[in-house]
């Protein structure tokens, strides 16, 4: 994701521990029924503009870096251009979506209303006869050519791991790159959040994904290995005040997995609530697979280990070529990055270390390259 102020999320991040990013939910319908979804009713009606203005101030207020519209389907609100312009006076915006519904001129307007990303859910490679995955590459293929032709914001594709999906996931995983598609993973989680999955089949999997991702990626690797693996790793989620989401009713909640715990209206939600919030205890974290959470927890559970992680993956030389290659990467560094002559090579290329800070995926945002050989990584949203 292109970084709009990286001064400015910098020091919001790190000097006012503000929240690195805020769900805001703008409709529950769906045109589609997934067999794992938890999100979606196909009867609701959108939130109103002028309500979700208000909830969408409030985020400001707290000085939020990133908000993520979604739902449902957010591309069936009649106004998303609108919100996107909105809440792009004071943070990132992105938007999460099954893309069915994209056209050009949805694209055109999203473009226009400054979009910084845009996340497709894709969960296999063909239809699924029982329907409980709808989210095929097939399905879907036409809408993702449009993006590559028309976005001037950033996409990126996730996949869910699971049963029905491991059976084409490296085709599918292929296919995806090949297009030139950073790809995030989720496993598949209940509606408490906790992981569904495991064994060496799927560690097997989620190895393959990793050898073959941009070493951005590095901070649920481990986490979500040792999940796969049944370990119930232990971590500080920080839900409440690194990550919030907003539902339909306009209240806060931890996580869209657990609904009902915090239930405080966003209107009314200060920053001595983030405060508070920034050490409770969730109770739920082990086994707990929301890695979006996790992504925005990671900045103050372990700073040093974001440095190290990230120089062991570029001393291995982890770093995709289709990501590098479509589109090109930038032919200098931005003036805030100062390259050390004694990285290894993979970070002194031009090429792949540019391309980390001027067009980042998912995982990273900002990756400033320190006189030695030390990296600051921050997390997606900043």
């Amino acid at each position: 994701m292109r970084v709009k102020n990286p001064l400015r999320a910098l020091a919001r991040a790190l000097l006012f521990k503000a929240p690195i990013q805020a769900q805001l939910i703008v409709t529950r319908r769906c045109n589609l029924s997934c067999g794992y979804c938890t999100e979606y009713d196909n009867f609701s009606p959108p939130i109103p503009f002028e309500v979700l203005k208000a909830r969408i101030d409030a985020l400001h207020r707290l000085k939020v870096i990133n908000i993520t519209l979604l739902g449902g389907e957010p591309l069936l609100h009649p106004r998303l251009a609108d919100l996107v312009a909105y809440a792009n006076h004071d943070a990132q915006v992105s938007v999460t979506t099954n893309g069915f519904l994209l056209t050009d001129k949805i694209i055109a307007a999203l473009n226009e209303a400054g979009l910084s990303n845009m996340q497709v859910s894709i969960d296999a490679l063909m239809p699924d006869t029982s329907r409980y995955i709808q989210k095929s590459m097939k399905s879907i293929l036409p809408k993702l050519q449009r993006l590559r032709r028309l976005a001037k914001f950033d996409v990126h594709v996730n996949l869910v791991l699971c049963e029905n999906s491991k059976g084409h996931f490296p085709e599918t995983l292929a296919e995806l790159r090949r297009l030139g598609f950073f790809v995030t993973v989720n496993p598949i989680h209940d509606d408490k959040g906790i992981i569904e999955i495991g064994g060496e089949e799927y560690v097997a999997l989620w190895e393959h994904h990793y050898q073959n991702s941009n070493p951005c990626s590095f901070i649920e690797y481990d986490y979500g290995k040792r999940l796969l693996q049944g370990e119930q790793p232990e971590w500080q989620c920080r839900a409440g005040a690194r990550s919030l989401y907003v539902d339909e009713f306009g209240n806060v909640q931890f996580c869209h997995a657990q609904r009902g715990r915090l239930d405080k209206p966003v209107l009314e939600y200060t920053r001595a609530d983030v405060a508070a919030h920034y050490n409770t205890a969730k109770g739920c974290e082990k086994g707990c697979a929301i890695l979006c959470v996790y992504r925005d927890s990671y900045l103050d559970n372990a700073p040093l280990g974001m440095v190290k992680a990230t120089y062991r993956l570029l001393r291995r030389g982890g770093v995709s070529r289709a990501n590098l290659e479509v589109p090109p990467p930038p032919a200098r560094w931005p003036p805030w990055v100062i390259e050390p002559a004694d990285l290894p090579p993979a970070a002194r290329s031009p090429g792949a270390a540019a391309w980390w800070v001027a067009r980042p995926p998912i995982d990273v945002v900002v990756t400033v390259v320190l006189r030695r050989h030390a990296l600051l990584c921050l997390p997606a949203w900043i």
